[in-house]
């Protein structure tokens, strides 16, 4: 599905507005802030709630202001509001990695495989393992959808079909992200 062909962008900016104050709320209460889209640093014990709304910003930003420019770039009639949803809706999917990740069985599984790991010979337990394969491939299922939302947004909102402006578009965003991270 294609959200971005399906509703318009005042629906989807109200629904990635919502979803934007949910993940601060959330990440804050479990530790966690976006430094980059699609990816979730740890906050320092006694980071304010504002200095991690803000950094969660700068990284939209920084996501939205690249995106906007490549999407200029390959079409003059690219609109800000919708670069601006194809970002915030494409972390919507993300969000539910956090929520899952603070389950405690699977909580205590990745805790207990980072810590069994850092022995020479761990000897993991099986039950930990298969959560945390389940956990993996939810994750990874995801992000790529995360992701899918991102391209499926920006090809609307740019009309991009050429190869060539895709690949473009799938290396710039994981620059962006590499980057983003140590800029925030």
């Amino acid at each position: 599905m294609n959200p971005f062909s399906k509703f318009s962008e005042v629906q989807l900016f109200t629904v990635g507005l919502i979803f934007m104050l949910i993940n601060f709320t959330v990440t804050y209460l479990f530790g966690f802030q976006l430094d980059s889209i699609f990816h979730y640093g740890y906050i320092g014990e006694n980071d304010p709630l504002l200095k991690t709304v803000l950094i969660t910003l700068k990284s939209y930003l920084i996501a939205i202001a690249v995106l906007f420019v490549l999407g200029k770039i390959f079409n003059r009639k690219t609109r800000l509001i919708d670069i601006i949803n194809t970002v915030i809706i494409a972390q919507i999917p993300v969000l539910l990695l956090i929520l899952i990740g603070e389950i405690p069985f699977v909580e205590q599984a990745i805790m207990t495989t980072a810590e069994l790991s850092k022995s020479k010979t761990p000897e993991i337990p099986a039950s930990d393992l298969i959560i945390l394969c389940f956990f993996a491939f939810f994750a990874l299922i995801t992000v790529a959808h995360g992701f899918t939302l991102l391209y499926n947004g920006f090809k609307t909102a740019t009309n991009t079909k050429d190869v060539k402006k895709i690949i473009l578009f799938a290396f710039t965003v994981i620059i962006t992200i590499m980057i983003s991270q140590f800029l925030v």
